[in-house]
């Protein structure tokens, strides 16, 4: 079989030694492909650097804090072994050598973490161009958590401490309840309770996928440091966002919490809202208008260029007699809503007609996701009487805005019974 292992994400490692030797090694059988930094640190590359701190010169080190000083551009892991308690707040830190299995993983998480502050930060540009001034960042809103566990005694008391510092807890002990809550309130992000007795992370096995679960919420995961993670929680660790080990005390691990919560409570993007979407989208829906999107869509191809990122439309469009009942359209929206991320922006085009733009989606997770929305929407009895049709455009160089709505408009159309 032939070597596809050029194919692997490329990461530059700062180590000396044996320890150069099992960094290495560890990395490659994780799906990584490493290889050894210079003596000249060059913090503006763009492949992600490693540094294992129990092995590098205080050259490195003193370069390291220098480039922190101006500003890091680079994607940071910090492996720190030796427990320095060196704490960079834009880098990821690795504390024993076993977890370099899961880098991967996270460091797709970083990218998804970066696109939504992107979108969160074109998004809220596009909203005050039309005249909306988003208030999800403001101090007085209260962070809100989706717990997702088994109620461990540790977390009783760290919902204490949290509820102290500020940010609510909603705990979900099924996957039918978080599905519940998801559909009708908006989050930070989610905490996931994996130092119980190991079934929380049965609750979403999809959490990578368009439509999923939770869908493109950011992952809270919380574990037991001393103890190595269970074989089937692997896949859902390499899709956090943030991993906090449950070791350190308490005070800590909740003020670690209650700081990332208000992270990601500022990185979520504007959605639509009564003020926003009169006379700049649809207020039976509450989406926004064909203005608005294609004002927003020349952004995010602008991003999409610059990171070379993943970008497609997803069009639905209406069939029936009944396509503009304005009953029907509302339990549309409800039913539409819980299965589009955060990061998705969803407008009405044309009567009966709506698109998606879809940031870091490829064409395959967008047809997914227009897959699940059709089979659900099959499954609602009031409405039985529409026919969704829906075709996926993925963003190529030569797209302007204008190009790619028009190119979701045009073309086959595909049915559920078709797909």
């Amino acid at each position: 079989m032939p070597d596809l292992t050029y194919m692997d994400p490329p990461i530059e490692v700062a180590a000396t030694g044996v320890r150069l030797k099992i960094v290495v090694a560890r990395l490659r059988s994780g799906g990584m492909r490493p290889y050894a930094g210079g003596d000249e640190v060059d913090f503006d590359a763009s492949d992600p650097l490693l540094i294992d701190l129990a092995s590098v010169s205080r050259s490195w080190l003193e370069a390291l804090d220098s480039a922190c000083r101006q500003g890091l551009a680079r994607r940071l892991i910090l492996l720190d072994t030796a427990e320095t308690g060196l704490f960079l707040s834009d880098a990821l830190t690795v504390r024993r050598d076993r977890d370099l299995g899961m880098l991967k993983g996270r460091l797709s998480a970083t990218a998804r973490r970066e696109a939504r502050s992107i979108e969160a930060a074109i998004r809220a540009e596009t909203a005050q161009a039309f005249g909306i001034v988003s208030s999800v960042a403001s101090p007085d809103v209260v962070p809100e958590l989706l717990y997702l566990g088994q109620s461990s005694p540790m977390f009783l008391s760290l919902e204490n401490a949290l509820r102290a510092r500020g940010v609510s807890v909603t705990a979900a002990l099924s996957r039918n309840m978080a599905s519940d809550y998801l559909s009708t309130r908006r989050f930070s992000a989610a905490l996931v309770d994996m130092t119980s007795a190991g079934e929380s992370d049965a609750l979403f096995p999809d959490t990578s996928e368009p439509g999923g679960l939770l869908n493109g919420l950011p992952i809270l995961a919380l574990i037991d440091g001393d103890k190595r993670p269970r074989d089937d929680s692997q896949d859902l660790l390499s899709h956090a966002d943030e991993i906090i080990e449950c070791q350190d005390p308490e005070p800590d691990v909740a003020k670690r919490i209650a700081l990332l919560a208000r992270k990601y409570q500022a990185l979520r993007p504007a959605r639509p809202t009564a003020s926003i979407t009169r006379g700049n989208g649809d207020d039976v829906m509450g989406l926004f208008s064909s203005a608005f999107l294609e004002a927003h869509l020349k952004r995010q191809i602008d991003v999409s260029n610059q990171r070379a990122d993943a970008l497609s439309v997803m069009t639905l469009k209406l069939a029936g007699e009944h396509r503009s009942d304005g009953r029907l359209l509302d339990t549309l929206a409800k039913c539409l809503g819980p299965l589009l991320r955060e990061t998705d922006c969803a407008a009405i085009v044309e009567t009966g007609t709506i698109a998606v733009s879809m940031p870091l989606t490829s064409y395959h997770g967008a047809v997914q996701l227009s897959k699940r929305i059709a089979e659900a929407i099959a499954e609602v009895d009031e409405l039985a009487s529409l026919t969704l049709n829906w075709r996926v455009v993925e963003k190529r160089r030569f797209h302007t805005a204008n190009a790619l709505l028009e190119a979701g408009l045009s073309g086959p159309f595909m049915r559920l019974e078709a797909a």
